[in-house]
């Protein structure tokens, strides 16, 4: 009896064969994963385009890195190895959306829209290594919320409406043709997305899951309510506020303290 294609071979018969080194086998995995990678790559085309990258770069470089890094899968089962896989998809349309971050923020180092200026008062009496990386974050933060316009205009403009130019949600809401939930939804994706530029994190377009839905609903209230005491005139202590939701506390300092940051990049406000 002839012995069957390599194509007919069951999965983890065919990765033994290229644990064996056989180069036909190698061929034939690589074949049956692209497919899938592409797809996985394919989700994330929103995410790595905002960097000049395309799905097909994150699809090779995963399959190469999966194949070079062959001797650390430790599976071997076909569900061990998608699972697997998945994960270094992952990896790398992080890894690929950092970097070209990086590079973009290094092009834009001098950025200045008053910023000098609005450096200079806001260092005021501390150590020059201090001073650096304040003025250092306070030029990510602008060339962040200049990317935020060109790529969230309405997210940047909510934003600057509220911070900058000082007006109510109900107002914004009446300029922009929204409800006021509206607007606060497009403050609190603004927010959430300059949180991420400042760390480095892309924001992937992979479906929540439940429980991570769940959080992000309890982050947009708690902001929403933050919204409101501001807007109310009152004077709220981040810390305070944040302990009072332990399950996304975290996630909301963040977005708390670059909403702050944002209020601050108006160089007539006295602080």
């Amino acid at each position: 009896m002839a012995e069957p294609s390599l194509s007919e071979w069951s999965f983890e018969a065919l990765l033994q064969r290229v644990r064996e080194g056989e180069k036909a086998a190698r061929d034939e995995l690589w074949s049956r994963c692209l497919r899938q990678v592409s797809q996985w790559a394919e989700k994330q085309r929103a995410q790595v385009e905002k960097v000049g990258a395309r799905p097909s770069d994150v699809t090779q470089d995963s399959l190469l890195k999966a194949f070079q890094q062959l001797d650390h899968f430790q599976g071997t089962t076909e569900g061990e190895w998608w699972a697997w896989l998945r994960q270094i998809v992952r990896n790398e349309a992080i890894g690929t959306y950092r970097h070209g971050t990086r590079k973009r923020r290094d092009a834009t180092a001098t950025v200045s829209l008053d910023g000098e200026e609005l450096l200079g008062v806001k260092a005021q009496e501390r150590s020059p290594s201090q001073v650096t990386a304040l003025q250092e974050e306070w030029r990510r933060l602008i060339s962040g919320f200049q990317w935020l316009e060109g790529h969230q205009p309405d997210q940047h403009q909510a934003l600057k409406m509220f911070h900058l130019d000082e007006h109510p949600v109900k107002a914004i809401a009446e300029h922009m043709g929204r409800t006021p939930k509206a607007v606060e939804s497009l403050m609190g994706r603004g927010v959430r997305a300059l949180r991420a530029w400042m760390a480095d994190e892309p924001i992937l377009e992979d479906p929540l899951s439940t429980e991570a839905a769940a959080e992000r609903n309890e982050v947009d209230a708690a902001f929403s309510k933050y919204l409101r005491l501001l807007e109310a005139g009152g004077t709220v202590e981040v810390e305070a506020f944040v302990k009072g939701y332990p399950d996304c506390e975290e996630e909301l300092r963040g977005m708390l303290h670059w909403m702050d940051q944002l209020r601050a990049l108006d160089p007539s406000r006295k602080r």
